[in-house]
């Protein structure tokens, strides 16, 4: 069965690629919907082999270099990032089909390339054939960049060269002859080295020009790419012959990527801009937890180290984030005519689905409870504050330091995320476009709202997902038992983001209810109208608010003031708020009884 799965992942690339030599024939909604039915059949693969728990599964291809062949070949981690992989690209091809936002064709051939390049790359077994997929990938992504480094061609010369020091000598850079034969410390220690250094040149990759079809295949590819090349190459692959430095020197480096891009985003005046850093800033904490892994590992702390792990595997789901709200802001330009945040404002009004879809992104990409950035932070908190009792002083410090950058990081893109809501969506229009701005197409809609509503999952039921989706990875790279049982969402777990929600249902629906039973407060009007309010067509607004004429003419007399009588809010409205305010109370009632029966059932 694994063998019949295997072989159907591995026609998707090869279907990308024919849509990419076809897509100068093709219109732009027929390609998008190639590409999500190309990528809804991978999913579907993977959930399969998920359900079935397929095992392990390897296959040589005909072709290579001279004497030596490639393979290409599946494992849990691999599965489990193919399907975040294949669901964003189905949510971009869906949203292609139907938004109508402008894409040329050859955007559409460098997005496909793109995308078989990236998965060609999880599916290979060897050094090879994952060079040859980052080739392609990389190479569509660079000919789009901002500053044309030569660089970054060497990203996949780089993790070639990391698998060949990995491979132990006289045998070919495969993955199963590394793991039958750990490499020494010296050739494990120069891997790691090149393998940071390749993901920090993923980490710096931007697109060239305002094409929301790059940017949203460069959020929901490269965000669980990095994390999946760091826990090959530097966790998995070394197994014990890992050494702490290279937990501290990942650690590091991932703290400047994730403090650096979270300034960038809270420092852009461009939305586009402020998503593409949030969605780096999570290639720098996936960084951070791969280096907590290693050092938890080689200290014999399977507690903290199942934390680093599940903190990974958690910010590699971050890309789905990413490509929900890289897709919103485009489509916010689009309907608002503006990239520039300071034009903004009032969207949550003129483009309620797509406010809705962006709102719940940029909540997966904060801190805030009960988002998954939250659970990423309790379980990165979690992993630091275990971490000092593998050694002393001189180890202590590090750890103070990835902490600290952890937090600043934190904050400094809770910061961004709140900016860009609070000011496009929340505040006044700023300008005529954006005051008359409309919403893309429903279909449309509804493929960015589904996206968004995974990670939002994911963090209300964090322990559950990781159980169903990522247990084999976390009990065969820390050994760490199931999570439903011991794990760090387990029983004995101290995070309880479900009642946190069901308390914020409870408390917003009784505010409305509230709100709307207190009475509109009496206003003061002029005598001359019976204390009704002065009709909307005085050409000088309110007689009261005008000029006495002082200096001119003497002062006006002052007009007695009678109260206007308080008008009932409308019935269809307060019903609406009414019913509003009983779901949202009647959905954190029944969240508190699912809590106590799974409490029950689990004692």
């Amino acid at each position: 069965m694994s063998d019949a799965i295997l072989l159907l992942l591995s026609l998707q690339p090869a279907g990308l690629l024919l849509l990419a030599l076809c897509a100068g024939f093709l219109p732009a909604a027929g390609a998008g919907l190639a590409m999500a039915g190309l990528n809804s059949v991978g999913a579907a693969l993977c959930v399969i082999a998920l359900a079935l728990g397929a095992p392990a599964a390897e296959l040589p291809l005909p072709i290579g270099p001279p004497g030596m062949s490639m393979h290409i070949g599946i494992d849990a981690l691999s599965i489990y990032v193919l399907l975040l992989v294949f669901t964003a690209g189905c949510a971009i091809g869906a949203f292609q089909a139907y938004a109508g936002l402008p894409v040329t064709r050859m955007a559409i051939c460098r997005a496909a390339i793109c995308s078989a390049g990236g998965m060609l790359a999880l599916l290979a077994a060897d050094g090879i054939l994952l060079t040859i997929g980052l080739t392609l990938a990389v190479g569509a992504l660079w000919l789009d960049t901002r500053r044309r480094h030569a660089t970054a061609l060497l990203i996949p010369l780089l993790l070639l060269g990391a698998v060949a020091l990995l491979t132990p000598p006289g045998f070919a850079p495969r993955f199963d002859a590394i793991r039958t034969a750990p490499p020494g410390l010296m050739h494990s220690s120069a891997a790691v080295l090149l393998t940071m250094a390749a993901v920090t040149g993923l980490a710096s990759l931007k697109p060239a020009e305002r094409c929301w079809l790059r940017q949203a295949v460069l959020a929901g590819l490269m965000m669980p790419l990095s994390a999946y090349l760091l826990l090959r190459l530097t966790v998995e692959l070394p197994g014990a012959g890992a050494h702490p430095v290279w937990g501290f020197l990942l650690m590091l480096c991932g703290g400047v990527i994730a403090v650096r891009q979270s300034w960038c985003a809270g420092a852009d005046g461009q939305i586009d801009g402020i998503a593409d850093a949030l969605v780096r800033t999570q290639i720098g904490l996936a960084m951070t937890g791969a280096g907590l892994t290693v050092i938890a590992r080689l200290a014999d702390l399977p507690a903290a180290s199942g934390h680093a792990l599940a903190d990974t595997l958690l910010l590699a789901a971050g890309g789905l984030a990413g490509t929900v709200v890289v897709l919103a802001v485009h489509a916010v330009a689009s309907g608002a005519g503006s990239y520039r945040l300071s034009r903004l404002g009032g969207l949550v009004h003129l483009m309620p689905g797509t406010a809705a879809a962006l709102a719940l992104g940029l909540a997966s990409l904060t801190i805030l409870p009960p988002g998954p950035g939250f659970a990423c932070l309790w379980l990165l908190m979690r992993a630091l504050v275990s971490a000092p009792r593998t050694g002393g002083l001189v180890a202590d410090i590090p750890l103070a330091a990835a902490a600290a950058a952890v937090a600043i990081a934190g904050v400094l893109a809770t910061t961004a995320a709140l900016r860009l809501g609070g000011v496009a969506l929340l505040s006044r229009p700023r300008s005529p476009r954006g005051a008359g701005a409309g919403d893309i197409p429903r279909p449309a809609q509804l493929a960015m709202l589904a996206l968004s509503c995974i990670p939002v999952l994911l963090g209300l039921l964090p322990g559950p997902a990781l159980a169903l989706l990522a247990d084999p990875i976390l009990h065969g790279l820390t050994g760490v038992e199931a999570l439903a049982r011991g794990g760090p969402f387990g029983a004995g777990s101290a995070y309880l983001a479900l009642p946190v929600a069901a308390l914020l249902g409870l408390s917003t629906g009784a505010a409305l209810l509230a709100r709307r039973q207190r009475r509109t407060e009496a206003r003061l009007a002029g005598p001359w109208f019976d204390g009704a309010q002065p009709p909307a067509g005085l050409p000088f607004g309110d007689p009261l608010a005008q000029s006495a004429g002082e200096g001119f003419l003497p002062p006006l007399p002052a007009w007695p003031t009678v109260p206007m009588p308080a008008m009932p809010p409308s019935p269809v409205r307060r019903l609406k708020s009414v019913q509003t305010g009983f779901w949202l109370i009647l959905a954190g009632a029944a969240a508190c009884l699912i809590i106590l029966a799974l409490t029950g059932a689990t004692e």
